[in-house]
């Protein structure tokens, strides 16, 4: 891979996946610009047809970027399973609306005053818990528009 091709988020990638004993192949690569390229978190098969790789490479390459880090599983109310690359990877933390009908997984970006109050509740019920939050997710389930229309 040229140097030019390497960003921010793939050079991270690169080291998350050396760490966990994995390279960075052209098929993770493409699997990756896939996922970035969404403005929401994708299936296997979104990312087989959008990155242009078999679907079984597709499964095996999420499967492992997961394994390492490098993206997250995000579950549909389907039962299908979608992927995102990792906040910690993005620096972008975002939550999730979850349609209980198509299983379609959208997301959205809180207002401040909206993570200040989830951080703020989240770090009462940690305490009186004793737990350790290393991140949180907020999915709001529901009906999306187009199945509401339809």
């Amino acid at each position: 891979m040229k140097r030019a091709q390497v960003d921010g988020v793939t050079s991270q990638a690169s080291t998350t996946l050396k760490k966990a004993g994995q390279r960075l192949t052209r098929h993770r690569v493409a699997v990756m610009s896939a996922l970035r390229t969404s403005d929401r978190p994708l299936t296997a098969e979104e990312v087989a047809k959008i990155s242009g790789v078999p679907l079984s490479t597709a499964y095996r390459n999420l499967a492992e970027l997961c394994d390492a880090g490098v993206a997250v599983r995000v579950g549909g109310a389907d039962r299908t399973d979608r992927f995102e690359i990792a906040e910690s990877l993005t620096s972008h933390h975002h939550h999730h609306l979850v349609c209980t009908e198509c299983g379609v997984v959208n997301d959205f970006d809180p207002s401040p005053q909206l993570e200040r109050l989830i951080t703020k509740e989240l770090q009462s019920l940690l305490a009186s818990e004793g737990f350790a939050e290393s991140h949180h997710l907020f999915d709001v389930h529901g009906i999306c528009g187009n199945c509401r229309t339809e």
